[in-house]
């Protein structure tokens, strides 16, 4: 007997190509690894995670700090259209239902209805299943009923730049109203050309001794007083010069 007679009918392992053999079989001399550089060294081995000389991943992703996966919901999705397929009129609807007729994983923990379909039965959704807005018109509208309360409503959102330009106008109409009554009192007048001011009011007259001068009629101002003239070779009090 024959080492490969025994051999021949069990398990067979690919015949490993044999480098290293000579230029003619195309990876001779360097056996195809190169002829520089880490990966052509002997022994050379890859470290486990190693991505070409850059930082490795699981170095990467950040080791402390919240994250919320292990809290989060997460809903198995169900649209009214396999309702309508798989439930009976008068049927309540739930997880355990749903997961014994295929529609979610048997490892659901939480299951919503969307809206997608045609519904013509009338179902009973148990206070566990959460229900998108057009299912639940339309689970109503067939007759059946949803257990789960709607949500509440959301206040309405702060004013936005487009609100306050829908307000501009109002205010500007304010502002005109404001500028007529101005130029009512006295200032400029409503509709006068631009670049010119209005006639301001003439002075009254003026009443009493005013410097550099006396008031005459009609709110003329008088001419101020000349000094004397001096007198020849004398000094301002009019002494003789010596």
């Amino acid at each position: 007997m024959m080492i490969n007679d025994v051999t021949a009918s069990g398990p067979k392992r690919p015949v490993r190509f044999r480098v290293g053999r000579g230029p003619g079989s195309g990876n001779g001399k360097t056996c195809g690894r190169g002829q520089h550089g880490y990966y052509s060294r002997s022994g050379a081995p890859i470290r486990l995670g190693f991505q070409g000389g850059t930082m490795r991943f699981f170095r990467r992703l950040p080791r402390r700090g919240f994250n919320n996966k292990n809290f989060r919901l997460e809903w198995s999705e169900i649209n009214v259209a396999l309702l309508e397929k798989h439930f009976q009129a008068g049927e309540t609807v739930d997880l355990k239902a749903a997961i014994e007729r295929g529609l979610v994983r048997r490892n659901a923990e939480r299951i919503k209805i969307l809206g997608w379909g045609e519904l013509t039965k009338a179902l009973q959704l148990d206070a566990s299943v959460n229900v998108s807005a057009p299912a639940r018109k339309k689970i109503v509208a067939a007759g059946g009923s949803v257990a789960m309360p709607p949500p509440k409503k959301r206040p309405p959102p702060p004013q936005k730049a487009g609100a306050k330009k829908a307000a501009a106008p109002e205010a500007e109409g304010a502002a005109k109203d404001a500028k007529a009554a101005k130029g009512a009192k006295g200032g400029k007048p409503e509709g006068a050309p631009k670049g010119e001011r209005p006639a301001k009011a003439e002075r009254p007259d003026a009443a009493g001794e005013k410097k550099g001068g006396e008031a005459k009629a009609g709110g003329e101002r008088a001419a101020p007083k000349k000094k004397a003239d001096k007198p020849d070779g004398g000094d301002s009090a009019g002494k003789p010069k010596k």
